[in-house]
């Protein structure tokens, strides 16, 4: 019997929310990265323009141009000897290195120029992740939940309110199978993402990039009645069944370069009416740096067998008798910054949401 996530008949997509409300919220959030990484794109622009004349882009064209044939034709005499067309590859990306530098005026320059910015992008992606590592937000190897059992109320499938969501900043999401099923509490994130990024010489140079993002978030949960005024205490219990995450970016013989975050993550989100706080720890994350380098990496390194839990506090405090949706869930997120390469991820995570523990949370006043 193959252990792997399909859908049937008891599998929803969407969102049982009106308004989808995290999706609005997701969605606000990465447009501000976008903007982010926008704003250090112009100032790479405004560094590199005036580098290379209009002559010299012409003829660094042509040097990649002859390059890529060359490689296509020395591959197909290599037959399907996979080691030594990987071998030609390289080698090919070094000639076309040192031609570049040769007959390019101020390339080694701009080369510099380039892996400093390939790093603050790097930089860049670490920052924006950190921002998500809120200090209330623990995640624990375990049923180890930080609420109280005693005066908690617990909740276990079947779950009354669902939310499957992808969101695709770029269109480069090729296929989505992502899915829940509230009935029995199983959540899955299940997409392949392909960006084949064919930059032209110019734009390159100037840091002229397409700047792609892509989330698929599943999650469930259940409608809560505050019993009190305060900040709410959630606890979610998930146990992993399934998970592979593989990505690879690969050389396109230009002026290449690439910069991949991706991250996967465990998350709870309050919901009051229109306003979301989203409350989210990674459970992994990695990436590539490439200045034109083929790298890949494949993973199934999360635990089947024991279960994680995340455990949480609001920063918003609620009045008495308010009611509010809690959902906990899971999310996988890929971006972006590529230059002649191209990047194909694929991704399959499936959990099983076990427990989800609600409690008022206990006010220290000093």
């Amino acid at each position: 019997m193959t252990n792997y996530p399909r859908k049937d008949e008891d599998s929803r997509t969407g969102s049982s929310l009106r308004g989808q409300p995290l999706l609005a919220h997701r969605n606000e959030q990465l447009a501000r990265e976008v903007q982010l990484r926008e704003r250090l794109a112009k100032e790479y622009y405004r560094q590199s323009k005036n580098l290379v004349s209009k002559a010299d882009l012409r003829r660094a064209t042509e040097i990649a141009r002859d390059a890529n044939r060359d490689w296509r034709m020395a591959s197909i005499k290599a037959g399907s000897d996979s080691m030594r067309i990987d071998d030609l590859k390289r080698s090919t990306r070094n000639k076309l290195e040192r031609k570049l530098a040769r007959d390019v005026a101020n390339y080694r320059q701009w080369k510099t120029m380039q892996k400093v910015h390939v790093r603050a992008q790097d930089k860049m992606s670490g920052a924006i992740l950190a921002a998500y590592h809120l200090p209330g937000v623990h995640i624990n190897w375990g049923d180890v939940i930080a609420v109280d059992p005693g005066s908690a109320q617990q909740f276990t499938a079947p779950f009354t309110t669902f939310d499957v969501q992808m969101i695709d900043i770029g269109g480069f999401v090729v296929d989505d199978q992502s899915f829940a099923k509230p009935a029995i509490g199983h959540l899955v994130n299940n997409f392949a993402f392909d960006q084949d990024e064919s930059t032209g010489i110019g734009a390159g140079l100037l840091g002229i990039l397409p700047i792609a993002n892509a989330t698929s978030m599943a999650s469930c949960g259940v409608s809560f009645t505050t019993p009190s005024a305060g900040r709410l205490q959630v606890g979610a219990v998930l146990q992993n069944i399934y998970n592979k995450l593989v990505f690879s970016v690969t050389d396109k013989f230009g002026f290449s370069s690439a910069d991949v975050g991706i991250a996967v993550s465990l998350f709870v989100a309050v919901v009051r009416g229109t306003t979301v706080e989203y409350l989210t720890k990674d459970l992994l994350s990695t990436g590539v740096s490439s200045d034109g380098s083929d790298q890949s990496y494949a993973q199934s390194d999360l635990d089947t067998t024991t279960p994680y839990s995340i455990s949480v506090e609001t920063a918003t405090r609620y009045e008495a008798n308010e009611s509010v949706l809690v959902l906990a869930g899971t999310e996988v997120f890929i971006s972006t910054v590529l230059d002649d390469m191209h990047c194909k991820m694929n991704a399959v995570m499936w959990w099983r949401l076990d427990k989800l523990a609600i409690d008022m949370a206990v006010d220290i006043i000093t």
